[in-house]
This record gives C-alpha cells, sequence and structure tokens, in this order.
C-alpha cells in the first residue's frame, strides 16, 4: 500500500492499492492542488501501468493553471495524444489505454474532465451523488433503465469500456462545472473500489471519518474485504473555508440569476406568439377572402356569400353578402338540400357557375331558366357587414333589394341559414 501527501493547506488523502487479486498495479495519481486525477491504465503488463503514467504526466504539464473546464479538457486530450504517441515510438504496447478523472479546485467552484469509468463524487450534507457518467457499456444499459444498480455489479460486461485514452485523435471529453460549499467532500476512485463496494457504504465511510487520511484507508480496505478484485485508487479532497462559496452566496445567485433570464425568456416569448398569431390572422385572412358559399335565409331566395361561414373567436368569416334572384322553392329537392349545407366554393365565380348548373337541372326553372342567367343571377344590391366594397359582381354597394329580399331580411356574418 503506498500513500502520497502533498505539502498543501488543502486537507486531501491520495491512496492507491494493488488489490488482493492483481500482479500489477497499472493506476497512477496526481495530488497536485488544485489539480487532482487518477488514472486507470488498461492493456495489462508494460502496458497500462505505461499508459496512465504518460497520460497522467502529461495532464500535469498541459493543465491550466487557474481552473477552467476547457483548459482541463484540452489537457485531457494532449494526455490522449501523449499515449497514442507512446504507442508510436514502442513505449508500452500495441492497444494500451487508460481512463482519467481529473479536477481542478477554485474558490466556489470545481471543475471535471473525464474519459473512461473512474469517477468522481460530490458528499454533501452526508449525501453522495454522482459527478461523472461512466464510458461504459454497463454504464449506458443502467442510464437507459434496461439494468438495476445491482445487475450492473454482476454484469459480465461490467469492464468493458466505451471511451478511453490512447485509441481515438479525436477523443470527446466530458466536462462539469459544480458549485462546492465549504464542508463539502469529493472523491475520486477508480473502478476497483466501486465494483466492489456500493455507493451507500462509500456515502457512510465518507460521512463518518472526518480526517481524509482515514476515509481514504477505510476506502480501500472495504474494498480489499470484498475480494480486491482490481486496483483500487481514490483521491479524498475536503473543501475548506478558502475553496467553498457560503450556502448564502450560492443561494443569492441561484435567485439572482433565474429571474433576469426568466425575464428574458419571457419577452422572447411573447414576441414569437405576436409573431405567430399576425401570421396566422393574416394567412387566414387571405385565404378567407378567395372562398365563397351559398345559402338561404328567411326570404326564401339564395344568397350568395363573399368567405366563410361562421366565426372564429367571434370574429365573423363572413365579409360580404349578396341575395340572387333565385328562389330556393323552385330548385330540385337535392340542390335545396345542398344549399342548406352551405356549400363552399374556391371563388364567387365558381360559386356562381354552380348556382346557375342547379337553376338550369331544376324542372320548375326550365321555362325561365335562361332568362335569369342572362339578366344575371346576382342582385345589384349588396350589403358589407364591415364596410367597403363586397368584390362580387355586380355589386354597387348600395340600394334597394330585389326578388323580394330586403337588407333586414338577408344573413350575414354566420347567419346565412336560421
Amino acid at each position: 500500500m503506498s500513500k502520497k501527501r502533498a505539502r498543501h493547506t488543502v486537507p486531501f488523502a491520495a491512496l492507491t492499492h494493488v488489490g488482493s487479486v492483481r500482479a500489477l498495479n497499472e493506476d497512477s495519481l496526481l495530488a497536485l492542488p488544485p489539480l487532482y486525477a487518477i488514472a486507470d491504465g488498461l492493456g495489462g503488463h508494460q502496458s497500462g501501468e505505461v499508459a496512465s503514467a504518460l497520460a497522467i504526466d502529461a495532464l500535469r504539464k498541459a493543465a491550466p493553471k487557474q481552473p477552467d473546464a476547457v483548459g482541463l479538457a484540452r489537457a485531457v486530450q494532449i494526455a490522449n495524444q501523449a499515449v497514442i504517441g507512446g504507442i508510436a515510438k514502442g513505449v508500452g504496447r500495441e492497444g494500451m489505454g487508460t481512463t482519467m478523472t481529473a479536477v481542478m479546485i477554485a474558490p466556489g467552484h470545481a471543475v471535471f474532465a473525464q474519459v473512461g469509468d473512474s469517477r468522481a463524487y460530490l458528499l454533501r450534507n452526508r449525501s453522495l451523488s454522482q459527478v461523472t457518467e461512466d464510458h461504459s457499456v454497463v454504464g449506458a444499459m443502467l442510464r437507459s433503465g434496461s439494468i438495476t444498480a445491482e445487475e450492473a455489479r454482476r454484469h459480465p460486461q461490467r469492464a468493458v469500456i466505451t471511451r478511453a485514452l490512447g485509441s481515438d485523435p479525436g477523443l470527446n471529453v466530458d466536462t462539469y462545472d459544480v458549485t462546492v460549499l465549504r464542508g463539502d467532500r469529493l472523491l475520486l476512485c477508480s473502478d476497483g473500489l466501486t465494483t466492489m463496494i456500493e455507493d451507500s457504504e462509500i456515502e457512510a465511510i465518507l460521512t463518518t471519518s472526518l480526517d481524509p487520511n482515514h476515509a481514504a484507508e477505510k476506502l480501500v480496505q472495504a474494498a480489499l474485504d470484498a475480494g480486491g478484485n482490481d486496483n483500487i485508487s481514490v483521491i479524498v479532497i475536503d473543501i475548506t473555508e478558502d475553496q467553498g462559496a457560503s450556502a448564502t452566496a450560492v443561494a443569492a445567485m441561484k435567485h439572482k440569476k433565474p429571474r433576469s433570464k426568466l425575464w428574458l425568456w419571457a419577452l422572447v416569448w411573447l414576441a414569437l406568439v405576436a409573431a405567430v398569431l399576425v401570421g396566422i390572422y393574416f394567412a387566414t385572412m387571405s385565404y378567407v377572402e378567395e372562398r365563397s358559399y351559398l345559402s338561404t335565409g328567411d326570404s326564401g331566395i339564395v344568397y350568395i356569400h363573399r368567405g366563410l361561414p361562421g366565426a372564429i373567436l367571434n370574429f365573423h368569416l363572413t365579409l360580404a353578402t349578396s341575395p340572387t334572384f333565385v328562389e330556393m322553392d323552385r330548385l330540385a329537392p337535392e340542390y335545396q338540400a345542398r344549399i342548406e349545407m352551405k356549400p363552399s366554393f374556391q371563388s364567387v365565380g365558381e360559386a356562381l357557375s354552380e348556382l346557375e348548373t342547379m337553376v338550369r337541372r331544376s324542372p320548375d326553372y326550365f321555362d325561365t331558366a335562361e332568362y335569369l342567367i342572362e339578366r344575371g343571377l346576382i342582385n345589384v344590391d349588396v350589403q358589407v357587414p364591415r364596410g367597403g366594397s363586397s368584390g362580387l359582381p355586380g355589386s354597387t354597394g348600395g340600394g334597394s333589394a330585389g326578388a323580394g329580399a330586403s337588407p333586414e331580411s338577408a344573413p350575414t356574418d354566420g347567419e346565412a341559414a336560421p
């Protein structure tokens, strides 16, 4: 069992153990405040330990001076290139790789960069939460809900990871920026710990062991007691007064930012809704103005309308109405039934053409159909409910109604067939 402890005011402990089964420890650690990292080597003897050591050394040299998620991710990518370059130079073996989970801590927040299945945890108010997500087959299955946490612990593919340093030059690095408070505790660990003991046991140890050294030792010992099937590495970091934000300051930030963003989003949404409503209005009116329909009323004659029957939000869609010389009860019964249904047409011209056809085919109009059509079926008088010209053929906008129709009897605005 080996232990590292840097000379620094930050309380932390870094501990690694070969385990009870493996002959070689392939894990490498870095504890150089404010930078901490764990790399779990892959590939076996003369491979895993070489890959993890190359990655940790490159990370140490490339890490940003101050905690920065983008800079830390870039440093992990440089570490990835170091492992790939080592393979090309004959350092280690083909197929070697390593996981990496790193954190940099600044007053009030911690930034994490992660590749693989080595984990980062946050303990706050005696409650443990996992910061990172495992890049592994079992991790993906667990997140999708296809297996439980207990099934994941025993799954035959639990050691198969989907992302590691040393294989892909375009490696994608996950980053996390987490607010930290005074009294919080961070844990970085390899899967040699998490595959041996459950999160509830890790939480209990971190909660009851006040000193980070004691906590690290108990975590490693618990993994050994459970079988120690893999190398076991842990870094326990306590957030001190200098590093942590106060709970009051964090609460203030949480309350301040959402308010300003809420007003901004509200204005954006109002503008979008207004634009959509205006667009719908103009599109609807353009469509309605082109349409026409037929109806009848108490006067017993057929009316032709520009627009559509009915209303939307109390806004009537009938834009203009004109009586015709056609008497409803002289039309054939099938045409009377159809007009009662207020048939709609693409245009006024189409409605007139259809009404002419009805007149020609109705027996009571056989003798007078052509006379009516030549004279013009539309009366010269038009009612325009909202003012202005109706746009109907032969309309003048004033005068007295003919064919027995009067302004009072002509149906308008959806009242064409009372």
